[in-house]
């Protein structure tokens, strides 16, 4: 499924990759609105019915930079997430709070 943390600004993306959500801070036009405020817990709602997530800053064309072999990956445009992140996440879910930056930054951090 995609979803989207905006209402404005229409785009398009064709990315489809198996068993993962999109979440993404920029419009589509067949994706789900999620408020922002819940991107932790839509996270931890995808990862938990064990999909990959990948979050997307921007519009993101290269899928062959995901190294799905890893827990998560976090990069300049994208952030990627395997289920077995999940107990990173709520292991420092006061550290992240609800927002993006910060859950990066974390998962960033303890690379």
């Amino acid at each position: 499924m995609i979803f989207s943390f905006s209402n404005s600004s229409i785009q398009k993306i064709n990315i489809e990759i198996n068993q993962t959500d999109i979440f993404c801070f920029f419009y589509l036009e067949n994706a789900i609105f999620v408020p922002e405020k819940l991107l932790l817990q839509a996270v931890v709602a995808s990862l938990k019915m064990k999909k990959n997530v990948l979050i997307l800053e921007e519009h993101f064309g290269d899928i062959s930079a995901l190294d799905t072999s890893k827990r998560w990956q976090a990069e300049g445009e994208f952030l990627w997430l395997a289920p077995r992140s999940l107990s990173v996440l709520l292991e420092a879910r006061h550290e992240i709070s609800d927002s993006y930056k910060c859950m990066k930054n974390y998962l960033f951090s303890r690379k």
